[in-house]
């Protein structure tokens, strides 16, 4: 009769053997939870780099035979503005680097020189010239500078080879080829091309021009230009 006991025993010691065999839960999601999403960064925001404009501590202005440029004070460029882009967009450049909108004029077909045109002038001296007629492969429309400041800043004027009005430039002029200037009475006075952006059908330079007068002394820049610029 005591078998029945033995059997009871040996099933009771078999299942506490059973529930040994069990190891520990291993590292997975307990059921019915949602897995920890792993946080992510967002890029870092980059900040535009500024366009450089006319008016940043423009301290000059450099006239040369394709572009005309503002420059600081150490003579480091900080804007450009091309011939190719057109007199107004000249217009509006030069209005920021000297700070203030110029006076706009027309001018009488018999005494212009070069027939009917628009001009837009700053100071005395200082203005570009728009004729009715372009002639290509000139612009035909000019940057004129007759003296070397222009705005209530004095900001300077200067061709891009370093050419100022009112100085003298007999050793520039001495230098330049033959024929990219006239001397026309053996005197050292008359225009030059201090600077070639091309010829034209004759072959003639035009670019960056200038007229020296009588000393050897710079009286006007004028681009884009020609020897005959200064013949009127």
């Amino acid at each position: 009769m005591k078998r029945p006991v033995l059997f009871l025993a040996a099933a009771f010691t078999a299942a506490l053997l059973l529930s040994g065999c069990a190891g520990p839960a291993t590292g997975g999601a307990a059921a019915g939870s949602s897995p920890m999403a792993t946080p992510t960064s967002s890029p870092a925001m980059v900040s535009p780099t500024p366009t450089p404009t006319a008016t940043a501590s423009a301290a000059g202005l450099s006239i040369g035979a394709l572009t005309v440029s503002t420059v600081d004070a150490t003579g480091a460029t900080i804007a450009t503005s091309p011939y190719s882009g057109g007199a107004q967009a000249m217009v509006a450049f030069l209005s920021a680097a000297i700070g203030v909108a110029p006076t706009v004029a027309r001018t009488d077909p018999e005494t212009g020189c070069s027939g009917a045109a628009t001009t837009y002038t700053w100071a005395a001296g200082f203005l570009v010239n728009v004729p009715d007629a372009e002639n290509p492969p000139l612009y035909t429309w000019t940057v004129q500078a007759r003296s070397a400041q222009v705005g209530d800043t004095g900001v300077t004027v200067q061709s891009s080879t370093g050419l100022v009005v009112g100085t003298d430039v007999t050793a520039s002029a001495a230098a330049l080829p033959a024929d990219q200037k006239i001397d026309e009475y053996n005197d050292g006075t008359g225009p030059l091309v201090f600077e070639v952006a091309g010829r034209n059908g004759e072959g003639k330079p035009y670019g960056g021009a200038a007229l020296v007068g009588q000393g050897g002394v710079l009286s006007a820049i004028a681009a884009p230009a020609g020897l005959g610029q200064f013949y009127c």
